[in-house]
C-alpha cells in the first residue's frame, strides 16, 4: 500500500508589485529657443524610495533632469522593491518672446485663468489656449479694452510687461518665435 503524502501546498508569495503604480506629479520648464535648457522634476511619492532614469539611461536617485532638448521623453520609475512604472513627457521649444508672455500669465493671471479656474471665460492652462487667445490677451492686458486685465490685486501690468506682450503679438504670437 502506498501512503498518501500530506504535504501542504504553500501558496506562492504575493507579487510585491501587484497594484503598484505612480501618479507622476512634476514640474517642468521648457527649452527656450534652440538651447537645451529644459528641466523636468518629479515630486517623489511619500514613503517610497524611488529612482528614475530617462529612456535607457541608468537609474539615479535624483528626481531632476536638466539640460533637456525639446522632444519627447520616457521616464521609467522604480521603487526599492524593484516595482516599475513609466511616465512620458514632452519638452517644448519655446521662443523667448512666448516664454516671457507665459511667465507674465503665470505671475498675473493665476487665480482667474489657471489650474482649471475659468473666471472670465478663458483658461490659460495650456500653451494652445494662450496662443489661441493672443488677441484677447493683448486687448485686455495691453490696450485695456474693454476693461483692464489683470484685475486687482495684480493689476496693472508694468510697461515692460505690456511691451513683452506687444513684441510677442507683433512677432506672430506663436509658441516658437
Amino acid at each position: 500500500m502506498i501512503a498518501a503524502c500530506n504535504k501542504k501546498d504553500t501558496p506562492p508569495a504575493p507579487d510585491p508589485c501587484l497594484g503598484v503604480n505612480y501618479t507622476v506629479d512634476y514640474f517642468k520648464t521648457e527649452s527656450i529657443g534652440t538651447a537645451n535648457n529644459g528641466t523636468y522634476t518629479v515630486n517623489s511619492p511619500i514613503g517610497d524610495t524611488i529612482s528614475y532614469k530617462l529612456g535607457t539611461g541608468t537609474y539615479q536617485a535624483s528626481n531632476t533632469f536638466t539640460n533637456l532638448a525639446p522632444g519627447k521623453y520616457v521616464l521609467p520609475i522604480k521603487n526599492q522593491k524593484g516595482c516599475t512604472d513609466t511616465a512620458q513627457f514632452t519638452i517644448f521649444n519655446y521662443g523667448p518672446k512666448y516664454a516671457a508672455v507665459k511667465q507674465i500669465i503665470l505671475g498675473y493671471c493665476g487665480p482667474c485663468h489657471l489650474n482649471g479656474a475659468i473666471n472670465g471665460g478663458k483658461n490659460f492652462d495650456t500653451d494652445a489656449n494662450i496662443v489661441a487667445s493672443w488677441d484677447r490677451i493683448k486687448a485686455r492686458a495691453v490696450d485695456n479694452t474693454p476693461s483692464q486685465m489683470p484685475e486687482a490685486p495684480n493689476a496693472p501690468l508694468t510697461p515692460v510687461d505690456k511691451q513683452k506682450i506687444t513684441d510677442w503679438v507683433n512677432a506672430g504670437h506663436r509658441q516658437s518665435d
